[in-house]
């Protein structure tokens, strides 16, 4: 396997360009790129493509409180069937910190609808239904929060690290334990867009009123809606988390001009009214709908350089190395963000690595950025003429000896023809 790996060959070009670039150039590097961003940390990211708009601190851990209950219920909803009859059990009602049952009296064994226990955690953010639904899938909370962490490293997330379902700061069901939630805002954003793409969850979170109930054991207990820009700016849903160490976090999707974004900003004050961080996600939204790409690379410009082989005399001969340069033959757009900045690569998975068929060859490039990949065109900066020029002196040698060779062995062959028509005409 080894051996034939060799013989395939796969160069691969990692080609990272890093730019110096101003604070004003950088989207979100601080408060001031978009005027009342409050958050610590934020980021736009485009729901389609998975394009980073715009970025602020978006790679720094942080709490993020009730935001972790997106993931929790996309577990949930991957495990359960919809319409299914869910028994309260008593770990999930020791909880009481907004909880199901501080709005109504229940008990151990009474039962709620999966689309209602749905309801619960992700309009009212009802912790006692995110332990619940973790009991419902794992038995247990803890075994539920080892499938949380095994789905993040799934989605290739290195910074987010779980301890419960709900965001709570506090454990009651372990009180000695003072772990909590940690994530990013660019992680949390890549858990809502893989979220959002269950169909369960979008209909939740977009709900049609806001007069929103529950039936538990017949009785209709009604929701708080905690989303207060829904159906407003192009909201269609969003996630709310408030804590004392997470402050006030909103994770948000809009629809605005057939464009979908996600939107999260994590750490905002609360605020006299509670709309700080709905405050920031208008403008995070805002800003994402009328960032323009800006140019990486511009067309012609050099952006690596491959290895290549040939052999010194064309088919024969020792092989020899040429570093050749790869051109862009158009201009590569990117959205100028800190992410990008430090994470965009050019790849180039080349399966020959002959220079005399790779010479001025048009190929194509990966342009990697994190959660996004695109084809770009790009050219082979190398021409036949410099590879025969550039050892013309040993060809020409090579050319001469071969000829003197030729001459040699015709002279030897029209010598032995002569001797053998000498000795035929002696026999006769």
């Amino acid at each position: 396997m080894k051996n034939k790996s060799i013989s395939t060959f796969i160069l691969t070009i990692l080609l990272i360009v890093c730019t110096s670039l101003g604070s004003v150039a950088n989207g979100l590097t601080t408060t001031d790129d978009i005027s009342g961003i409050a958050a610590q940390s934020a980021i736009i990211m485009d729901m389609d493509t998975g394009e980073v708009i715009a970025s602020k601190n978006a790679r720094v851990q942080r709490p993020v409180a009730s935001t972790m209950k997106l993931l929790t219920s996309l577990i949930f909803a991957e495990n359960t069937s919809r319409g299914q009859d869910i028994a309260f059990t008593s770990e999930a009602l020791k909880t009481t910190q907004t909880a199901l049952n501080n709005l109504k009296k229940i008990n151990v064994g009474d039962k709620i609808s999966s689309d209602d226990l749905m309801k619960a955690a992700l309009i009212h953010s009802a912790n006692d239904s995110a332990y619940l639904m973790a009991d419902s899938v794992a038995g247990n909370y803890k075994d539920f929060v080892k499938i949380m962490n095994k789905r993040v490293k799934s989605l290739g997330l290195k910074d987010t690290y779980v301890v419960n379902p709900c965001g709570l700061e506090s454990n009651v069901l372990d009180p000695n334990n003072k772990e909590i939630n940690i994530s990013t805002a660019y992680d949390m954003a890549v858990i809502a867009r893989e979220a959002y793409k269950n169909s369960w969850i979008r209909e939740t979170i977009t709900p049609k009123s806001e007069n929103i109930t529950v039936n538990i054991e017949g009785q209709d207990v009604p929701l708080k809606l905690r989303n207060k820009i829904l159906n407003q700016y192009g909201n269609v849903g969003g996630k709310t988390g408030t804590e004392s160490q997470a402050g006030h976090c909103f994770v948000g999707y809009f629809k605005r001009d057939g464009r979908n974004l996600v939107t999260v900003a994590l750490n905002s004050p609360y605020g006299p009214d509670g709309m700080a961080v709905f405050d920031d996600t208008r403008n995070l939204a805002d800003y994402g709908y009328g960032a323009q790409k800006q140019i990486f690379k511009k067309a012609g410009e050099k952006i690596g350089t491959i290895e290549l082989q040939y052999r010194k005399y064309g088919i024969v001969g020792a092989k020899k190395s040429i570093t050749a340069p790869i051109i862009a033959t158009e201009d590569i757009m990117y959205y100028e963000n800190d992410i990008n900045d430090k994470n965009a690569k050019i790849e180039y998975n080349a399966n020959d690595k002959s220079a005399w068929k790779m010479a001025n060859k048009e190929i194509e490039l990966s342009f990697n950025q994190p959660n996004y990949s695109s084809k770009v065109k790009g050219k082979v900066q190398l021409s036949k003429m410099s590879l025969i020029g550039k050892h013309a002196m040993y060809l020409v040698l090579f050319i001469l000896i071969a000829l003197v060779v030729i001459i040699v062995i015709g002279y030897f062959i029209r010598l032995r023809n002569l001797r053998k028509r000498k000795n035929y005409k002696k026999r006769r």
